[in-house]
Order: structure tokens, then sequence, then C-alpha cells
């Protein structure tokens, strides 16, 4: 059976995840260091401290909160890009 799942519904189901304040101040301070570069996501999480999955939650909040601004600069392939992130003057003036 093609396209079943279990539990005989269609919806995927939707994870939350919360990132904190703190988690988000440690992302912007690391993708300071990086101004004007283009930055493997791995990079950002070293710098920051915070585990490489979690710092793909933080910046997609930081992103919808307009705070930083992603840029894609290299596309190796349609799964696999790099991006030039920009810190916003709104995420400055806190």
């Amino acid at each position: 059976m093609h396209g079943a799942t279990r539990g005989g519904g269609s919806e995927m189901a939707s994870i939350t995840v919360t990132t904190t304040e703190e988690e988000q101040l440690s992302v912007l301070a690391a993708i300071a260091t990086f101004k004007n570069e283009t930055v493997a996501m791995s990079a950002i999480a070293k710098k920051a401290g915070i585990n490489q999955n979690r710092v793909r939650y933080v910046i997609t909040d930081l992103e919808e909160a307009g705070k930083i601004k992603r840029v894609p600069t290299k596309a190796f392939n349609a799964r696999y890009v790099r991006y030039q992130y920009i810190i916003l003057k709104e995420a400055t003036t806190k």
C-alpha cells in the first residue's frame, strides 16, 4: 500500500521546538563573528556551544522574528546549501 500511514491517518505529526532567549543570543553572537562570510551550520554551532541540530531551530526562530536574514550563497545540490547570515538592525537594539 503506497502512501498509507500508521494509524490510518494521512496527516503528518507536528513537532514544536521552543528555543530560549539565551540560545538565540548565543547564536546571534556566533553569527556576528562570521560577518560577510558564507558559513556552515556546524561552524555556528561550534562557536555558540550548542548542538548543531538545535541551532537549526534557533536560526529558524531568529529568521521568523526578523532578527536575521539568511542569504543562500553556495548550493552544492538542492538539499545542501550554505548561507550568509545578516544580523538586522532590530536585533542589535535591545
